[in-house]
């Protein structure tokens, strides 16, 4: 059970890591996850250590297997939907050092 309530979804597509003959990669079948989504304005570091700032913050429950390849969509209550790679994740962690969330910045 999550410490907080997860009522969304977001759709997760990833590839397999693998190229078709053409060398474009093979994509697997995209799985949904529930989610907390927050819209609005958030200031956070990349990868690659600038500044850029977010427009959706999403909260997994535990370790989630979130990576910055992956493209994640969001829709929200009135239709507009979010696809976007990860520009942050980060993962938040109890004292005991149990992971409680995972944090992603779109």
């Amino acid at each position: 059970m999550a410490i907080i309530p997860l009522r969304q979804t977001v759709k997760v597509s990833r590839s397999s890591g693998k190229l078709d003959e053409w060398g474009n990669p093979i994509p697997i079948e995209p799985f949904s996850i529930r989610c907390r989504a927050d819209e609005g304005s958030f200031v956070v570091e990349d990868i690659g250590g600038k500044v850029v700032v977010s427009s959706l913050k999403v909260l997994l429950d535990k370790l989630t297997d979130i990576r910055y390849d992956d493209e994640i969509e969001y829709t929200n209550e009135i239709g507009i939907t979010i696809k976007r790679k990860p520009q942050r994740v980060n993962v938040k962690r109890d004292f005991g050092g149990k992971p409680v969330l995972t944090e992603v910045f779109l």
